[in-house]
């Protein structure tokens, strides 16, 4: 299997081994949508090891070649995000009434990223190919915290939702355990440029923690334009 491998890697690095024109520097501006997860690490086994949230963002990648003869580039990129987060538990008696208690997280961050990779192009065509691997660095610049659940006011003797926010990343009593403002990760991926359209997927995974006992893994999934 090793053997098959290896055979069809050289002979896709010969296909294209030299580019049909010398590798020049492009840009891409990308669009993308990341169904994502909060990593449990811990042993608690009353906290549930994967929780789905969403990412959506913009980003622009500059790609520059290493080699004047070959299509090995280096990709480095920004990007916005915005993720969203939501809970809802199961109905429980309060009070003599069934009530739920909701919970969403709302935050913007920046990325930095920075992939190595080689474009294949296929010969005769508009096409190419271009698998990479690389590490990112995640700044979260704010967010909120948003917790919906019944409270009981003994002065009207009424029990109503209340809705608490907090700032994720700022300790508090409501907040013992904040976001860390930074994280740091690494993705492998590949992106398909038809003429000057993209389409990309990619799989990352931070290396540090978002809270304590809690990293983060996404599926990107990437449309853009070349130019």
């Amino acid at each position: 299997m090793k053997k098959v491998i290896t055979i069809v890697a050289l002979c896709l690095i010969g296909i294209t081994a030299y580019s049909q024109n010398k590798p020049e520097k492009f840009f891409s501006f990308e669009g993308f949508y990341a169904p994502s997860h909060y990593i449990y690490t811990g042993d608690d086994p009353t906290i549930d090891d994967n929780e789905p949230f969403r990412q959506i963002g913009l980003g622009i990648t500059d790609n520059d070649p290493l080699s004047d003869k070959i299509n090995l580039y280096l990709s480095w990129g920004v990007d916005l995000i915005f993720s969203d987060y939501e809970w809802k538990s199961e109905p429980y008696d309060f009070m003599g009434y069934q009530k739920t208690t909701e919970v969403s997280y709302l935050y913007f961050s920046w990325a930095v990223r920075g992939d190595v990779g080689y474009l294949f192009e296929i010969p005769n065509t508009s096409v190419a190919i271009f698998p990479y691997a690389g590490v990112f660095g995640r700044f979260h610049i704010g967010g909120k915290s948003y917790v919906k659940a019944p409270t009981y006011d003994p002065d009207d003797n009424t029990i109503y939702d209340k809705t608490t926010k907090t700032s994720l990343f700022t300790k508090s009593e409501a907040n013992p355990e904040p976001f860390n403002r930074f994280e740091f990760g690494g993705n492998i991926g590949a992106r398909v440029f038809l003429s000057k359209f993209m389409l990309g997927v990619s799989y990352g995974k931070t290396f540090t923690e978002l809270t304590k006992d809690t990293r983060v893994s996404e599926l990107r999934l990437t449309v853009g334009i070349k130019f």
